[in-house]
């Protein structure tokens, strides 16, 4: 077996066993309602990646081994390893998506660690056999850790050529919404549910948003403000059943320990001929890697905002055109 072919086998063994340990075998299951489990553990998403470049590089050989192949060759196991979790349907489009740019950074982290080390001194079975075991142990440690509760804001407005009260009639009885509306969206193309409708309806006295995305994701959002065709505000109720299993990937669930939108308002104000409606979310991004989780986020949340904004704007108008013809 030449040394290329035992670092890719190396690199991509370690990864699919470190991905069935920390989740598909139960390990790290056990975390508390308040603290990071499974593959959402930063010694998963950082350091087993880390660990994939340094097996890759640490077992070439280092005489004809270049500063850009320690960089980019331990890419090549990680996504055979992450495109093994895709084969055996252990991790969804989503995850894949947003994991794989830490990940193939991690990868070279550690394949320049590797090559560095290489030139100074040569690791013992017993040190590399340490090295592999590093996020079983700090991933067990990081259990205990109480995730953080940083919560952040989208902001974003559009004008649309039509009156206030058509765009409110809108924004609370928006039915048959197509996928082709709301084209461009980010995170429907990575894999989240297209909306299908939202009703707000009258319940026990109080007005209720419901919505409905498809494979069957159905959902409650509670009005905490409401002045008529000027200001409206509501909250979000998920329920277990709310995502089925399948429809959304459960490490990133809407109303979850890692993810949650807090609220959401709309705010329409004359303008001219027509409105300027303003859409603000507030939503919250818990994980022991915030610095990275938050820049996805702050890019999907953002995206959603233009998308849906982009809805209300075309449909406003396309329906004020059908009713002058």
């Amino acid at each position: 077996m030449t040394s290329n072919v035992k670092s890719f086998v190396l690199g991509v063994s370690y990864g699919l066993i470190m991905r069935l340990l920390f989740g598909g075998l139960g390990i790290f299951t056990f975390a508390g309602k308040g603290t990071a489990n499974g593959v959402m553990l930063a010694a998963f998403v950082i350091l087993v990646p880390i660990v994939v470049g340094v097996l890759t590089i640490y077992n070439l050989d280092h005489a004809e081994l270049s500063l850009a192949s320690a960089i980019y060759k331990p890419w090549i196991p990680t996504l055979a390893f992450v495109a093994g979790t895709a084969l055996l349907m252990l991790e969804g489009s989503i995850c894949i998506a947003m994991a794989l740019p830490i990940f193939l950074f991690a990868a070279s982290v550690g394949g320049l660690l590797a090559y560095i080390a290489a030139r100074s001194f040569r690791l013992t079975p017993g040190a590399m056999s340490a090295i592999m075991a590093l996020p079983l142990v700090l991933g067990y440690f990081e259990t205990m850790v109480p995730l953080p509760q940083n919560t952040f804001v989208a902001k974003d407005s559009v004008f649309i050529a039509t009156k206030p009260d058509e765009v409110w009639n809108l924004i609370n009885y928006a039915v048959q919404i197509q996928p082709e509306e709301m084209r461009g969206g980010l995170a429907y193309k990575i894999g989240v549910p297209y909306p299908m409708e939202a009703i707000t309806q009258t319940a026990d006295g109080r007005r209720i948003r419901r919505l409905k995305w498809q494979k069957d994701v159905s959902f409650d959002e509670p009005i905490t403000a409401w002045e008529e065709n000027r200001f409206i505000k509501w909250s979000y109720a998920f329920k277990p059943e709310s995502f089925p299993p399948g429809s959304l990937d459960e490490h990133i669930l809407i109303g979850g320990k890692y993810f949650d939108l807090i609220d959401t308002s709309y705010r329409l104000t004359p303008e001219g001929a027509g409105t300027r409606l303003e859409i603000v979310v507030n939503y919250r991004v818990s994980t022991n890697f915030n610095f990275y989780a938050t820049s996805w986020a702050q890019i999907l949340v953002d995206d959603a905002a233009a998308t849906i904004l982009g809805f209300y704007k075309h449909r406003s108008e396309r329906q004020q055109i059908g009713n002058r013809t």
